[in-house]
């Protein structure tokens, strides 16, 4: 039976109920200010009736959770809007820094020097014999190497910059992913189904919001209550009360595991994209201004500096100064000792296909290696295909073939040809042999008698020819075998092969005078004239890489798949190799080639398959000591050593004297000219481009940006200016203005390369790198000031569901008050009412 008791009650859970509520309201108001706080309302629900005669009479009122304003969903879009912002904001602040070392500020603007620099040279070419408009000309050029120098300080600072960012943005991450891990233990720790840590909540979303800014997170909450936070990539951050670290370390953020022995692993995170936040934004513009990589900003300076060294020393080393040189002469640019690492590739993989960034060296992605047909036990298709992934892919290591050919099995000999002489040329050398079909067996009539009495006519012959004893001296030297085909080494069983000797050598192999007639004796050898150079079908299977400037690092994923296919998985390649770990590092301990052509900036640039250059030899009075100038071939020269040699031999059996009137040596791995006290010399053309390439005759140094500059050859003695060329008499004329036309009209070059593979003008190229750094720039700032709006609307619409109204909440209180007073009027009621029911009694 309702009673006054039930009554009195009733008020009460009124009285706590509606005095819950106010401090709910209050706690709203105080944390009007409080960032991140989500408003908060009491949740009322009548409590149980008791059941009467006429019906159900109610018990009042209780409080049954306190819940949170909270919209999941635009929490989760504003955290990765965030993340976004922050990522463009990094950005900005990172491209102006950039956009300050290519601000084209007038009397400093490259373009602008780069003209002044040739208008020197249109100036030169009108007065040659002007010492006055020579050191013009050096002047112009160091102002503007100035600048380059300048510009790649100054992206060297923005890369030091951003790095000290990263770093410090890492540690940040580290210790929210901890603060949040803690956050996690906490909630789980002291939830239940209808009591929420709402304020813990609300610091874990502060937190999160946080760590948003630095990089994108996904995120999800489980069972307990606790958030497992993962990297856009996947990697997992923080999971229940555990914590993962990232890292920046070797210019590449990496995720950090630990096992349960306290091993680490670390992940490298390839791009920034991959990450987002300011650490990817960061991150996306230090790609742009990190050394060794040919298609950002800076390599892309370096490439401008790169095309403008070449052309001009090219042009440069065609010509000759006011006079001959009758001093020493030291080449600019050292042939430096080049690791070599090669490897014979699988044949029995050899149809298999390498996907495109399956393979990384020096952290320059690898495009697709496609697979081919085994020819003869060597995969000749896929080790070409390899070479071309590689070179394209400019990872500062240059993969080079070696050259081989391989003619069909020889047909035996008949009795009747016994005695017939077999003539042709191998590269130029005369190999004769006598068919002997009549003293077996075995003789020629057995097809491998006959391959092996031709392998070594043909060795012999080369080894007659390269004999030092010759005189005069052969040269080029011959650096061809021939062997044995044997069905596994790119030849059918029986067959001639020949190659050359070096490892990733590339020269032309050139075979002539072989009767074509079916009919003939020497058609029955297999063999085709013609001239060969490494290509997919000529080739010994093998793969070298050429490395002078670092060590090569391979990375194929985490086992020996892809090394195994181009040989180099096992773990034997390298003294710290290990097999089925999917990473190789080769040095120059491992194995190097000392003086190597392959050690020159430029020794791509190349041209030794019949290509020389001329040195006019002159007297002490200036007379000409030879009619003629001495022709240096180049053919097969593959260490700086072979280019000396070739030079003193061929001066030598142009003077008939026995030592040298210039005297060709190597001083740290720079060629060193010397004339007697007799004579002077000058140089009269190059078509093998390694004048240039050495930096002899040449007017700039260095390959980039940071190591241009000027010959000293030049800066020292402005007379050695090659304005002109010498005559095709070997007279050198004072007035003499014709290289220095040439090399003015350098600037008008539309067809100019570039690292990477492109053509322009110099002024062309430099534009369109200034223009591509002013549209990031004018991108970003305008794609960050979109999100700026698009992150206050959200933020918006977030605080009208979240946010404290103290409007509202003032109203609330109100009501709440006077719910409270309305129940303690109740109780007042019920208390008269009981006094009312003692007086009866």
């Amino acid at each position: 039976m309702v009673g006054i008791s039930q009554i009195l009650n009733t008020a009460k859970e009124a009285l706590l109920a509606h005095q819950q509520a106010v401090s709910v309201a209050g706690h709203n108001i105080a944390n009007v200010d409080t960032p991140g706080y989500t408003r908060q309302t009491l949740t009322l629900t009548p409590n149980l009736p008791t059941p009467e005669g006429v019906g159900f009479f109610g018990n009042g009122v209780r409080g049954m959770e306190i819940n949170r304003h909270y919209d999941q969903f635009m929490v989760k879009r504003l955290i990765g809007q965030n993340s976004t912002l922050s990522n463009l904001e990094a950005q900005q602040q990172s491209m102006r820094l950039v956009e300050t070392s290519f601000n084209e500020v007038p009397g400093m603007a490259v373009n602008e020097l780069m003209s002044e620099f040739w208008a020197s040279w249109q100036t030169l070419a009108s007065y040659p014999e002007n010492l006055s408009t020579r050191d013009s000309t050096v002047q112009k050029a160091k102002i503007l190497i100035d600048q380059f120098h300048n510009m790649n300080t100054e992206l060297a600072q923005t890369r030091y910059d951003i790095d000290v960012s990263l770093s410090s943005a890492v540690n940040d991450v580290n210790a929210l992913t901890k603060q949040l891990a803690k956050l996690n233990e906490q909630i789980a720790g002291s939830e239940t189904d209808l009591n929420k840590q709402n304020d813990l909540r609300d610091q874990r979303d502060i937190v999160l919001n946080n760590l948003s800014q630095y990089m994108d997170v996904n995120y999800f909450e489980t069972g307990t209550g606790a958030y497992t936070i993962l990297m856009r990539d996947g990697h997992t951050l923080v999971e229940n009360n555990e914590a993962w670290q990232i890292d920046w370390q070797d210019d590449q953020l990496q995720w950090i595991s630990t096992n349960a022995k306290g091993t680490q692993t670390k992940t490298g995170i390839a791009t920034g994209a991959e990450v987002g936040g300011s650490i990817g934004g960061w991150m996306e513009i230090f790609t742009q201004v990190k050394p060794g990589v040919a298609d950002n900003y800076l390599g892309r300076l370096d490439a401008l500096a790169n095309a403008l060294i070449r052309e001009v020393n090219q042009q440069h080393s065609q010509g000759v100064g006011l006079t001959s040189l009758s001093e020493q002469l030291t080449s600019a640019d050292p042939a430096a000792n080049t690791t070599l690492l090669t490897s014979t590739l699988d044949p029995a993989l050899a149809t298999e296909t390498i996907p495109a960034g399956s393979l990384t060296i020096n952290d320059r992605v690898i495009g697709k290696i496609e697979g081919g047909t085994a020819s003869f036990g060597l995969a000749k298709t896929k080790a070409y295909s390899a070479a071309q992934a590689i070179n394209n892919a400019i990872t500062g290591v240059q993969a080079k073939l070696t050259t081989q050919i391989a003619g069909d099995a020889v047909t035996a000999m008949a009795a009747g040809e016994d005695g017939t002489v077999i003539s042709f040329q191998v590269n130029g050398i005369d190999v004769n042999y006598t068919v002997d079909a009549t003293s077996g067996p075995p003789d020629d009539t057995d097809p491998a008698t006959l391959a092996a009495n031709m392998v070594s006519a043909i060795n012999q012959a080369i080894q007659d020819y390269n004999d030092p004893t010759n005189v005069p001296e052969n040269i080029p030297k011959i650096t061809i075998e021939a062997l044995v085909g044997d069905g596994t080494n790119g030849a059918a069983a029986n067959a001639i092969i020949l190659r050359n000797t070096n490892a990733g050598d590339e020269s032309r192999i050139i075979i002539d005078g072989l009767d074509t007639d079916p009919l003939s004796t020497e058609f029955k050898l297999g063999l085709t004239n013609g001239t060969y150079v490494a290509d997919a079908t000529h080739n010994t299977g093998e793969l070298s890489l050429f490395s002078h400037k670092s060590q090569i690092d391979i990375n194929g994923g985490t086992d020996d798949r892809y090394l195994d296919q181009l040989g180099l998985g096992g773990g034997n390649v390298s003294s710290t190799d290990e097999a089925g770990d999917g990473q190789l590092t080769f040095d120059s301990s491992d194995n190097q080639v000392l003086f190597s052509m392959m050690g020159y900036d430029y020794s791509d640039e190349l041209q030794t398959d019949g290509g020389s250059f001329k040195l006019w030899i002159y007297n002490s009075d200036d007379t000409l000591a030879l009619p003629q100038p001495v022709e240096v071939p180049l053919e097969r020269a593959y260490t700086l050593q072979d280019v000396a040699d070739a030079i003193n031999i061929s001066i030598i059996n142009a003077s008939g004297e026995a030592t040298p009137w210039v005297a060709a040596t190597i001083q740290d791995n720079k060629l060193v000219l010397t004339p007697d006290s007799d004579h002077q010399f000058a140089f009269g053309g190059d078509t093998s481009n390694f004048l240039a390439t050495a930096g002899l005759n040449t007017f700039f140094t260095g390959s980039s940006a940071d190591s241009i500059g000027v010959n000293d050859a030049i800066s020292q003695k402005v007379d050695n200016i090659a304005a002109g060329t010498v005559s095709a008499n070997g007279q050198i004329f004072r007035g003499d203005q014709s290289n220095a036309l040439l090399i003015t009209n350098i600037q008008r070059n539309e067809y100019v390369r570039f690292t990477g593979g492109s053509s322009d003008t110099l002024d062309g190229f430099y534009n369109t790198l200034v223009g591509d750094i002013g549209i990031k720039g004018r991108t970003v700032t305008r794609d960050y000031d979109y999100n700026v709006l698009i992150t206050d609307q959200m933020s918006a619409m977030k605080d009208a569901t979240s946010g404290v109204s103290l409007d509202e909440e003032m109203a609330d209180l109100i009501r709440f008050q006077q719910a409270y007073s309305a129940a303690a009027k109740l109780i007042t009621s019920s208390d008269e009412m009981m006094q009312t029911l003692l007086q009866a009694v």
